[in-house]
């Protein structure tokens, strides 16, 4: 605001000077952009359709805009029943989230296990690194999945430490509900 009441000193002497008045405007210019960045940052976000499913259903642990860029990073695929998503020890180079259908999972002690919306697919080896636990089939007609690059995803990850523990913490929220219901 104190940039602003200096104008006139600059405009109206006998001699303008031009420099001083054009770092006066940029630096109002660029204040002015500050606030209009600020403003658009902290308005509401308001998440729709299948955004909003997904964000109350598995990542409300996230702040919205946070869950929205990491929602932009997946891919939304359609799979036709009997489809192989991952085979039991080979690598593993997505993540993947049950949207709508069921998936059967092949246990190593040859245990089948259907699970269904809202549960993540590849998580035991995206935490670990290390090779696929079981072998993983679409068994409905068709089944919506959301599909994340494992490195992409990772590598998102890894710029936010915090954000980080709290993807993690929702990945294991994830297992112990899938240890739970195989106890029961």
């Amino acid at each position: 605001m104190g940039t602003v009441l200096v104008f006139p000193l600059y405009v109206f002497r006998d001699e303008i000077v031009w420099t001083s008045l054009g770092w006066n405007f940029a630096g109002v210019l660029i204040n002015l952009l500050q606030i209009v960045i600020l403003i658009l940052y902290r308005r509401p976000l308001v998440l729709k359709g299948i955004e909003k499913q997904i964000y109350t259903s598995v990542f409300n642990a996230l702040n919205p805009r946070t869950f929205v860029k990491i929602f932009k990073l997946a891919k939304l695929e359609e799979y036709i029943d009997n489809t192989i998503l991952i085979r039991k020890n080979d690598p593993v180079g997505s993540l993947y989230l049950i949207i709508d259908g069921n998936v059967e999972v092949m246990l190593e002690d040859n245990t089948e296990r259907i699970i269904s919306s809202n549960i993540f697919i590849g998580e035991q080896a995206f935490i670990t690194g290390e090779t696929a636990s079981a072998t993983v089939r679409i068994l409905s007609d068709r089944a919506t999945l959301l599909k994340w690059d494992s490195r992409t995803l990772q590598d998102f990850l890894d710029k936010d430490a915090e954000l980080s523990n709290t993807f993690d913490l929702i990945l294991t929220t994830d297992i112990i509900g899938k240890l739970r219901r195989m106890g029961s």
